[in-house]
């Protein structure tokens, strides 16, 4: 079995955002779209969005004190 270093919580998150982003991205160029819906949609889900990214960045952060706590 093959140890990868990106937690899956880390794949999870950037593959939501990365549906999100392609999501809006592709849909404003269809007519068929409403980008108002999603608009509202996104902003409904805004703080999980925010909270997921402040975790990613925490736990790199952590991860990089831990290493420096040895010198």
């Amino acid at each position: 079995m093959i140890k990868t270093k990106m937690g899956i919580a880390k794949k999870v998150t950037l593959i939501i955002l990365m549906t999100t982003f392609f999501t809006g991205l592709i849909g404003c160029f269809l007519t068929f779209f409403d980008m108002e819906k999603f608009r509202i949609f996104v902003s409904v889900f805004t703080p999980m969005f925010s909270i997921m990214i402040i975790s990613i960045g925490g736990n790199s952060l952590a991860e990089k004190l831990k290493g420096k706590k040895d010198v």
